[in-house]
């Protein structure tokens, strides 16, 4: 089970806890700190360390009560960090107007979070490469990719117990010789051309027997029901 993502993750600074707790939680004068503790987060390429969500909620709720004061590329970058985050996203998303949804950037990662909601990790890596902007919707996130694959990862562990190698290879957008590095990373055995994964609760097929007691009472009752129809 994964730690709530508004835990206190160990890399936040102790002035940005206090600032985070305290008082000046929401003063816009402390816009910049936290928007040079989000470029720090985003300069660390450890998907297990360099998300901090509470701050990242903290700013844009800022921008929101400061609309003057608001970078889009900040909030392109909050809501790039959070699409690999499970959860964070939405989070983010309600904090946001419907005008910057509609700046290219955002709406470009509004099409990326739908792909990964319906599974759709080929067309979301498609999409990825066939952006076409000057800027790539998750540039300048040290260790997106790595976040993401580690996402997937889960999805595909929780789902199934064999995979063919090609698939596993579009899903994480790896080449097969990558792909054979992973599973070996990952303790999954291959053979054949066919991945085999670990059981869990998650991806065990288990046979489910259901038990029902209807004591001789209740099937008086219901037998005199069916005589009075």
């Amino acid at each position: 089970m994964a730690v709530s993502s508004f835990a206190r993750p160990a890399s936040r600074p102790e002035d940005i806890d206090a600032l985070l707790t305290g008082v000046e939680r929401y003063n816009p004068d402390k816009i910049g700190v936290l928007e040079d503790y989000l470029a720090h987060q985003c300069a660390n390429p450890d998907p297990a360390t360099n998300h901090d969500i509470m701050a990242n909620l903290a700013l844009l709720k800022m921008y929101q009560f400061n609309p003057t004061m608001l970078d889009i590329d900040v909030v392109r970058r909050i809501l790039a960090k959070a699409l690999i985050s499970t959860g964070d996203f939405n989070l983010c998303l309600y904090l946001l107007t419907d005008d910057i949804c509609q700046d290219p950037s955002i709406s470009k990662l509004l099409t990326l979070r739908e792909h990964l909601e319906r599974a759709q990790f080929d067309a979301f890596w498609k999409e990825m490469e066939d952006d076409d902007e000057e800027e790539s919707a998750v540039d300048g996130i040290a260790g997106f990719d790595k976040g993401l694959r580690k996402l997937i990862i889960n999805e595909i562990t929780s789902t199934f117990q064999t995979m063919e190698t090609q698939l596993v290879g579009k899903m994480v957008n790896l080449d097969e010789e990558a792909v054979l590095r992973l599973a070996k990373e990952q303790g999954w055995s291959v053979s054949n051309g066919i991945v085999s994964l670990p059981l869990k609760a998650e991806n065990e097929a288990k046979t489910t027997v259901i038990k029902e007691n209807v004591k001789f009472e209740q099937l008086t009752k219901i037998l005199g029901a069916a005589n009075d129809i």
